[in-house]
């Protein structure tokens, strides 16, 4: 009757619809029974948190906007709560018989003067929505407002194709990467990048460009052709010998080994000055559709032939990005059928539909034995290629249900996911049920480090984890997680996209065999209990293709031969 009754009134004071009495026998029953006083404090920050994240805040714009000045507001409201609520453990069990009015708030010990706190901490909840959705129509100056912190974008343009890039200089380029002023050089394969102002360049190597801002590039070598739509207008290449001003047109330019620059007008009209002239209009030229000229390291011109077929337009780049992406899906699966029989597989879940049983995740174990996941809420989506199917996780409820067997000295885990929000203060990768000893929590903290919760002991937790991976430029595209857990060596090493990120030595309570069990891909659940409501909520916003543990440590080499294999 006492658990019905608290959940009665603390459904009511969730709905706004509590009484000054009702609020006061709440909290009086939350300081006198400590599960449902950590209740009141769970519903109170659950309800902050889906606050924050209403369906009119959820379109991309809005929400890198707000996202600042609601972090900020969260961390206020939650520690504004914490107080609140620890000051009900010292609440004695019986008020004085006083009357006290509900202004007063002189007796702290008083329910009444209790309930204003509540009271204030729920108000202090709806200022922080009120500020999430309208404090960037405010205009402060910039060392007073609250914006002042929000994140900032150094990029001027995006990656949106890669095709056969070889000897990219400075290092790994992932299509969706925000790419900011700098030099980019390459000795084969094509790239696109789509700039801020609108224009769309393709560039082929070997080729060596520096990018200004989002509407000038210099290129030192190699062959770029440029579409520029009205709003980009502007848009310029400066190149060795004479520097291209568009003016609303497609047009190629080629830098020769002599030096000599090629510039050919595919449609509309662009301007021509000398090379570092600052555009001095007694060296201005114009060239029309059509058009085609060479100039040399002299500066001397001539007309030319147009090419237009030497020169990849997007069209074509995508029809190549789609043939290399087919021929990275069928290597894949050759590795993946190896998988299903790799003795060292403790779960391999590949994210296939069986378009007959859609709410199950097939997977296989060691020696090819089917494993079945129950799929709860989550959608199939598109996967890292056209054709290839994945998971959509987004609501809290969404999940799936997998039991795993065994013990094991060492494990590896290994996913492709695609993050598409940090919603959650954990969100889930792979959770087992509850947090028993040994029994390892895969997840991303809500800052962006990947991490390995362990208990080693019933009193010592410890939580093995990356400095930040994701965060908002890195939304949205496919990155490959693994983590090692080595009892040999001893040390817990994690790594993104094949590449280290972190390894530490285990500490040295870490002792016993890693057990997974029942557990849940993409959420948490906890073991049933006779009241569920205190579950925390740890879904995964984004969608997850292909999830792997191996019953040992796989080696660095491994570990990068499986992102080879398996990248987009």
């Amino acid at each position: 009757m006492s658990q019905a009754r608290f959940e009665e009134l603390l459904s009511l004071l969730l709905d706004d619809e509590v009484s000054g009495e009702q609020l006061d026998e709440l909290v009086a029953m939350a300081s006198q029974n400590p599960y449902q006083l950590q209740l009141l404090r769970t519903h109170l920050q659950l309800s902050d948190r889906l606050s924050q994240y209403e369906e009119e805040l959820r379109s991309e714009e809005r929400f890198l906007q707000s996202l600042t000045t609601r972090t900020q507001a969260s961390q206020e409201s939650i520690s504004f709560i914490d107080q609140v609520l620890s000051s009900a453990k010292n609440v004695s069990a019986k008020p004085e018989k006083k009357e006290v009015r509900w202004e007063d708030t002189s007796s702290k010990s008083s329910w009444r003067g209790l309930a204003g706190w509540v009271i204030a901490a729920a108000a202090l909840l709806a200022l922080a929505g009120m500020l999430a959705k309208d404090i960037r129509f405010e205009h402060f100056p910039e060392n007073e407002s609250p914006m002042a912190s929000e994140e900032r974008d150094g990029g001027v343009a995006v990656l949106t194709r890669v095709v056969n890039l070889q000897g990219a200089e400075n290092g790994l380029w992932r299509v969706g990467e925000t790419v900011p002023p700098s030099a980019l050089k390459w000795k084969s394969g094509l790239i696109q990048l789509e700039f801020y102002c609108g224009a769309t360049v393709v560039v082929e190597g070997p080729a060596s460009l520096e990018i200004l801002d989002e509407s000038r590039v210099l290129c030192h070598s190699g062959r770029l052709r440029a579409r520029v739509p009205e709003p980009a207008r502007g848009f310029s290449v400066l190149a060795p010998t004479v520097e291209l001003v568009d003016l609303g047109t497609e047009f190629g330019m080629e830098i020769k080994d002599s030096g000599a620059t090629e510039v050919h007008v595919f449609d509309g009209k662009v301007e021509l000055y000398d090379a570092e002239s600052n555009r001095d209009q007694q060296t201005r030229r114009e060239l029309n559709a059509g058009d085609a000229l060479t100039v040399a390291q002299d500066g001397a011109s001539n007309k030319i032939s147009p090419r237009e077929e030497d020169f990849v337009t997007p069209n074509r780049l995508d029809s190549l990005t789609d043939a290399r992406r087919q021929e990275q899906w069928q290597k894949w699966r050759t590795f993946r059928n190896d998988l299903e029989h790799d003795s060292r597989i403790v779960a391999y879940f590949p994210f296939e539909k069986d378009s007959t049983r859609d709410r199950i995740l097939t997977g296989y174990a060691a020696g090819g034995r089917q494993l079945e996941g129950a799929i709860v809420g989550c959608e199939w989506a598109e996967g890292r290629w056209p054709g290839k199917s994945c998971l959509d996780f987004k609501r809290p409820g969404d999940r799936v249900r997998v039991q795993i067997p065994g013990e094991f000295p060492s494990l590896t885990y290994s996913t492709w996911l695609r993050v598409d929000g940090l919603d959650r203060e954990f969100n889930s990768l792979l959770l087992p049920d509850g947090f028993s000893i040994n029994r390892p929590h895969w997840q991303i903290r809500r800052d962006g480090p990947l991490i390995l919760g362990l208990r080693h002991t019933q009193t010592v937790n410890y939580d093995y984890q990356t400095d930040s991976i994701f965060n908002l430029f890195r939304l949205g595209q496919w990155v490959h997680l693994a983590t090692v857990y080595d009892s040999d060596q001893r040390r817990i090493t994690h790594y993104v996209n094949g590449q280290i990120a972190t390894r530490e030595p285990l500490k040295n309570a870490a002792e016993g065999l890693l057990s997974v069990g029942d557990a849940t891909i993409g959420n948490w659940s906890s073991p049933p209990t006779r009241f569920r409501s205190h579950i925390r909520v740890r879904n995964l916003n984004g969608r997850m293709d292909e999830l792997i543990i191996f019953n040992q440590a796989l080696t660095d080499t491994e570990i990068q031969h499986i992102y080879e294999v398996g990248r987009p």
